[in-house]
């Protein structure tokens, strides 16, 4: 009975340790936009990366501009994916063209 108990609390506490390692990418949005908000001149409009992307897609996606903090919370969201235009339109869920 004891090593039943024994096993279960270690279950549970490594459940609760890898749950809590698990990144919270709500939190890091909001947290990046208070920060963003706080700087003199704002560089949070990735333009650069808008036009490329824009160009890049502008056959099959109807591309919206991301800000600093969209890319950061994508790259949290998807982590075992390459952050290119075209994964980012998905995650952002832009609009196909037809």
């Amino acid at each position: 009975m004891k090593l039943a108990s024994i096993l279960c609390v270690v279950l549970i506490l490594g459940c609760v340790i890898i749950n809590g390692q698990s990144p919270d990418c709500r939190k890091l949005k909001e947290t990046c936009e208070k920060c963003v908000r706080r700087l003199n001149k704002p560089i949070n409009n990735m333009d650069f990366l808008n036009d490329k992307c824009r160009e890049k897609l502008r056959s099959t996606y109807i591309w919206k501009n991301q800000t600093r903090c969209d890319i950061q919370v994508m790259a949290c969201g998807a982590l075992n994916k390459k952050l290119d235009c075209k994964v980012i339109a998905e995650i952002a869920g832009m609009r196909r063209r037809t």
